[in-house]
């Protein structure tokens, strides 16, 4: 079956229309996101903050695009690289500041590390277990030079800007156990810290930065003085045992307490230096030693290392303290010759009897006169046994003739003298031969024997005491004194007391009488006498064999007895006028 073509002739012809060339709308839309993007690109650039560097001794918990820069817990910046400095000797954080605050960002602008701390005064930074470390930032809010480079803290800074307060230095021995953020105290309450502490370059002293908040501030004077508070204090006195603490913190991690003791102090500016002493009674002690403080250098050279001689050590002259020994340095003579200890001294003018602010001139000048009149520095020793080392400053004029040098360092170098240490007999070893060489065995045999009498005495007055009827001795002596009570009411109810009054009064008219007869017995013995002698003289013109004679000689012999008897009465009644009463 064959197809049949269709007819084609019979189709309309197509009518062409002209239509004018203009661009599509959809050839806009490139350039409209190309232009979108440029905006936002800008926009990005110009709303960045600039990029600093810091520093840091290590990376240690910093992570690029993720840790934060805040300023009190607020986000101002970012870290957006970390690598190594030049010489891979630090580590160098590139952050990305907000433009906002970019421009307080000057000079004295402060970065440190926030982490997780576990110290004596609690824990720091525990928020950053869960969100990470951050960096802690520190700036005014005033304009300043730009800084683009910054070097970060070891530790927190002391005050924050906008804290009010004062900044001190505190100077104090090496040794301690201030550590950096311990407290500084008055009357028990925290009033400030303590910053990181740093060694002196001769290794003796330790300087720190201190701030004290306001107001307590305004306690601090040229008189203040400070003191070791490490926590624990003990005091063995009259009064017992004395156990201070005065914080945990302070306890752990040391700490400094300050206050006044002298009156009259001027105001303290920030940078004024305190020295920290080691108890609050050496504190003390120096406050009242204030107007005899050190202001003149000296030093001395020893060949040997003296037991005892330390910082602090007293100089004495005359017995007056002087001054203290204030550094003791190893000098080396030589590569072979033998290291020799330096000793500077630190003088009070005051107390050597020379005017206040001498020049180093002058100083030396005084000192050469001095030395040149024999004066010279020796170790001695004080003490009940000897054992305390103190210098001395004396004059020996016996001494070799010696001059003041100077020292490479411009120091005044004072001669010395062979130390005046204790001889044998004296100090600990003195006392120890002195005990050892006791009789101690013939002590000890006396004192046995002492021992043992007193035991036998005791024994004897205890079977005394245990003895029948001397429980009775008390009532005995107590019914004594009832009947002796008895008998003075007695004789005071019967008049006896007014009749001896008046026997007495009788008594003595007596002895008045006899006086008087007494004084008159010596004439009566003299007529006697002379009667004697008239008998006598009658006798003799008769016969010493008539009976008359006889007689009259025996009249005579008592005569004479009579006026030998009243003299002797007489005599005895002189030396003693109651012998009448008395009869004896």
């Amino acid at each position: 079956m064959s197809k049949i073509a269709p007819d084609l002739s019979n189709l309309p012809s197509p009518k062409l229309e002209k239509h004018s060339r203009r661009p599509s709308l959809i050839w806009l839309m490139p350039f409209l996101a190309l232009a979108i993007s440029a905006g936002v690109v800008w926009n990005n650039y110009a709303s960045k903050g600039p990029l600093i560097t810091i520093t840091f001794k290590s990376a240690s918990g910093i992570v690029a695009g993720t840790t934060e820069v805040r300023i009190r817990d607020l986000r101002v910046g970012v870290v957006e690289a970390v690598g190594f400095s030049e010489g891979m000797e630090a580590v160098e954080a590139q952050i990305r500041l907000d433009k906002n605050i970019a421009r307080y960002v000057d000079t004295d602008a402060e970065f440190w590390i926030v982490e997780p701390k576990v110290t004596a005064r609690g824990v720091s930074g525990i928020g950053t277990l869960l969100s990470g470390v951050y960096i802690a930032a520190n700036w005014d809010g005033k304009d300043g030079i730009r800084a683009d480079r910054f070097v970060a803290l070891d530790v927190p800074p002391l005050a924050s800007f906008g804290e009010e307060g004062t900044r001190i230095v505190l100077k104090a021995r090496a040794g301690g156990q201030l550590a950096a953020g311990a407290p500084v105290l008055t009357s028990g309450i925290e009033v400030g810290r303590i910053g990181q502490p740093k060694l002196s370059n001769s290794g003796t002293t330790v300087t720190m930065d201190a701030f004290i908040l306001k107001p307590y501030d305004a306690r601090l004077t040229t008189n203040t003085r400070f003191w070791d508070a490490s926590g624990l204090s003990f005091n063995l006195g009259a009064q017992g045992i004395a156990l201070k603490v005065d914080s945990l913190a302070a306890l752990l991690e040391g700490g400094v307490t300050f206050g006044t003791p002298v009156t009259g102090g001027g105001p303290v500016a920030d940078g004024h230096v305190f020295d920290v002493f080691a108890s609050q009674s050496v504190a003390r002690t120096k406050a009242f030693e204030a107007d005899a403080s050190p202001d003149i250098s000296a030093s001395i050279l020893l060949d040997t290392d003296v037991n005892g001689l330390g910082l602090d050590t007293i100089v004495r002259f005359r017995g007056v303290k002087v001054g203290g020994v204030g550094d003791l340095v190893g000098i080396e003579n030589g590569a072979e010759g033998p290291v020799k200890l330096r000793v500077d001294l630190r003088l009070s003018s005051k107390r050597l009897g020379l005017p206040g602010g001498l020049s180093a001139d002058k100083v030396r000048a005084l000192f050469d006169s001095r030395v040149a009149n024999g004066l010279r520095v020796r170790v001695s020793a004080e003490g009940l046994f000897g054992q305390t080392v103190v210098l001395e400053l004396v004059n020996l004029p016996s001494q070799a003739k010696a001059e003041i040098t100077l020292d490479p360092d411009g120091r005044i170098m004072l001669p010395t003298a062979p130390a005046a240490v204790p001889d044998a007999d004296t100090g600990v070893n003195g006392l120890v031969t002195r005990i050892s060489n006791l009789p101690i065995e013939e002590l000890m045999t006396a004192a046995t024997q002492a021992l043992n009498n007193v035991s036998k005495l005791t024994g004897t007055a205890e079977s005394v005491l245990t003895a029948d009827g001397v429980d009775r001795i008390p009532q005995t002596i107590d019914q004594t004194l009832q009947e002796v009570r008895a008998l003075v009411t007695a004789i005071r109810d019967g008049g006896a007391i007014e009749n001896l009054n008046a026997t007495l009064r009788s008594a003595d008219s007596a002895l008045k009488s006899v006086d008087s007869a007494a004084s008159s017995l010596p004439a009566l013995a003299e007529r006697l006498n002379a009667a004697a002698d008239g008998l006598q003289s009658v006798v003799s013109g008769y016969d010493s064999d008539s009976r008359f004679y006889t007689d009259i000689r025996g009249v005579l012999r008592d005569i004479s007895s009579t006026a030998e008897s009243f003299r002797s009465l007489a005599r005895s009644i002189e030396r003693k006028p109651n012998s009448l009463l008395l009869g004896r």
